[in-house]
């Protein structure tokens, strides 16, 4: 019965997986929405001109807009 370590990230978001929707990549973060959307930095980056537009992104499933 032994535990393994986790980091304190992976404790306090219960160890989730993260999986870009651009690169289909699985990642320990994304940028992500309520509805499902997530993304990672690197295509964030990509895509910033079409997503970002200063302090916040819209999301382009629902068109929510998200603070950064």
């Amino acid at each position: 019965m032994s535990k393994e370590k986790r980091s304190y990230s992976q404790r306090r978001r219960g160890g989730k997986i993260f999986v870009c929707h651009c690169c289909r990549r699985e990642l320990p973060f994304c940028w992500n929405c309520p509805c499902g959307f997530q993304i990672c930095p690197e295509c964030f980056t990509e895509n910033k001109w079409g997503l970002s537009n200063g302090p916040t992104w819209v999301c382009p499933d629902c068109g929510r807009i998200r603070m950064m």
